[in-house]
């Protein structure tokens, strides 16, 4: 499991663009534990998918 802090520098992404996306609906199955985000395996792969497109 990664923070949103981790996978925004995983792909160099901006916090606020994850916290969007999230917010889209494109993480149907994010983990939360209080204000916490954890981005799984699936997630990741995702992210790989969309910016490799």
């Amino acid at each position: 499991m990664y923070t949103i802090g981790q996978v925004s520098e995983m792909f160099d992404l901006p916090i606020s663009t994850l916290r969007y996306y999230d917010k889209e609906g494109f993480f149907p199955h994010l983990v939360r534990k209080g204000n916490i985000r954890y981005f799984s395996n699936h997630e990741i792969e995702a992210l790989h998918h969309s910016s490799s497109a």
